[in-house]
């Protein structure tokens, strides 16, 4: 049967590696988000028949324990091998994650009257890989930046930047790109606290940096292009719990809205039958088949990441390249590759963007011009340099 013609479908979700706002927890660097469509009946019968084959010694699953031991590893494989073209999971490097927030909340504000000019440069993942990248090379005072925006974004009390904010920010010559970073911040701060103090108080506040709502929402629309509409059942979530009003206005609404990026389509709706239903996993196993997957990615992520010898099974990996969302949240090499034009523009934009600052200019006058110079600039550069000439 093609998918795109079935009416409604169930999908059941859960999670792996929450720890709410703290995305700075050294015990689970990366949160793992599994949306899997099976129907309640399927899903039962599948999890009885598991548990009885593989003998498990207990009347639920959960990733957890299975991990512990040879035949729980191979139940896990059955698991993977049965549902891995039926499932879709977000993966979150959670320090990165916390440094894209840092440049939704800190930098964006400052250029959103351009920002689709800067997201189309990939300016936000310019600045967001060279904050990860500075925070695990601990140089400078990355880690410290990274802390005292934690720590701001659960407060709103601006005197917790002390570690960004507490410079002149005077000495622009040989700036590295974190100092450049801070510099902008501090003659743009009036800005960003305008921004900031707009959320004080409203629904986004308590939950602004977890990531459950951002990873549902982004799973729900890539299955939203299969189905024309979705029964949505989650493991209990707080987070969510209190932000299902969220969902309110994608309730039995067939319209299909795209959004594009850099020359790609990207969904932005999904039809929902009624709001997502938090239900116990114990009563609904399609949850528990989610919680494999979901434990899964976050399992081989954190193993892999300690760059040692694994503790699962090889043949996890076809399974998760067949299950893994484009909406997950990693950091990528190529943004802060040197060699790259894009690299070195923005490198320049940052630079550009800080001397205004810092010299009271305004900041986005002429900026498509500037723009438009230093691209053919790096062009001719480039050239240049590739054909060996002085």
């Amino acid at each position: 049967m093609n998918t795109s013609q079935k009416k409604v479908q169930q999908i059941y979700c859960d999670e792996s590696g929450f720890t709410g706002n703290d995305l700075l927890n050294q015990e689970t660097p990366f949160f793992a988000y599994a949306a899997v469509a099976v129907s309640h009946e399927e899903a039962k019968e599948f999890v009885e028949k598991l548990i009885k084959d593989y003998k498990i010694q207990s009347s639920e699953l959960k990733f957890k324990n299975l991990i512990k031991s040879t035949r729980g590893k191979q139940a896990i494989s059955h698991i993977l091998e049965n549902f891995s073209e039926r499932a879709k999971v977000s993966i979150h490097d959670k320090k990165y994650a916390l440094a894209c927030k840092f440049y939704e909340y800190i930098v964006e504000p400052t250029v959103a009257s351009h920002n689709s000019v800067f997201y189309k440069l990939n300016f936000n993942q310019f600045i967001s890989n060279f904050l990860y990248y500075y925070f695990q090379a601990k140089k400078d005072n990355a880690e410290e930046i990274f802390q005292d925006f934690y720590r701001f974004m659960k407060t709103y009390d601006d005197q917790g930047l002390s570690c960004l904010f507490n410079s002149s920010g005077e000495v622009l010559d040989e700036l590295n790109e974190l100092d450049l970073i801070r510099t902008f911040c501090i003659h743009q701060r009036d800005v960003i606290n305008e921004e900031l103090e707009s959320l004080k108080g409203t629904g986004v506040g308590k939950w602004i940096l977890e990531l459950t709502v951002t990873s549902i929402v982004s799973l729900l629309t890539e299955w939203g292009q299969e189905f024309n509409q979705l029964e949505v059942f989650c493991d209990d979530s707080k987070p969510l719990k209190e932000q299902l009003e969220f969902f309110d206005s994608i309730l039995n609404n067939p319209e299909k809205n795209f959004i594009e990026i850099n020359g790609t389509q990207y969904p932005l709706t999904f039809n929902l039958v009624n709001l997502p239903q938090l239900v116990s996993s114990k009563t609904y196993p399609g949850i528990q088949i989610a919680d494999i997957f979901s434990g899964a990615f976050a399992f081989v992520f954190r193993e892999t990441s300690k760059r040692k010898d694994s503790s699962y099974p090889k043949e996890w990996i076809p399974h998760i390249d067949n299950s893994w969302s484009s909406y997950s949240i990693l950091p990528s090499l190529e943004h802060w590759n040197f060699t790259k034009i894009n690299v070195q523009r923005n490198y320049l934009i940052l630079k550009e963007l800080t001397e205004r600052s810092t010299r009271n200019i305004p900041l986005l006058e002429g900026i498509d011009t500037f723009i438009a110079e230093i691209t053919y600039n790096l062009h001719i550069f480039n050239i240049m340099q590739n054909q060996g000439d002085p």
